[in-house]
């Protein structure tokens, strides 16, 4: 069952050379927990730059986590740590091949929420792009 739940996200970029940036967000949105898969999903505001994307983080068996987003931003990321994941990133006026691979990986989620902390590497064309840092808590309303 899908139940309402505030969501609180935390995502640092850093790439090669520059500081790194950080965007907090604190949105409602739904999840879902079933023994062994998690669902968290919210739309994106103005603030992250995606305005109107829904943006659905699944998790499954704490070991891989899948990132889609759909709407102006078309994109399905897959995390396991380890692994690089190959996908288009479509940003609406065209679409990039990326790579990520998940550096780090913590899944705290019960029925109640919890936390999914989420680090990874992107690579465009095969060179490092950025290091990204996801830090997500979810509570009950």
């Amino acid at each position: 069952m899908e139940i309402p739940v505030l969501i609180s996200v935390a995502g640092t970029q850093r790439f090669a050379g520059m500081e790194s940036e950080t965007i907090e967000l604190v949105t409602n949105g739904t999840y879902r927990y079933e023994p062994g898969l998690a669902t968290i999903s919210y739309v994106e505001t103005e603030m992250t730059g995606l305005e109107g994307v829904v943006t659905t983080f699944t998790v499954e068996d704490g070991k891989k986590v899948t990132l889609r987003r759909t709407g102006k931003v078309n994109s399905t990321m897959v995390f396991v740590l380890g692994q690089k994941d190959e996908s288009l990133y479509d940003c609406g006026a065209g679409a990039l091949m990326i790579g990520v691979c998940a550096t780090q990986m913590t899944v705290l989620l019960n029925e109640h929420g919890g936390v999914l902390d989420l680090e990874y590497r992107v690579e465009v064309e095969h060179a490092l792009c950025s290091r990204n840092h996801y830090h997500i808590e979810i509570q009950t309303i």
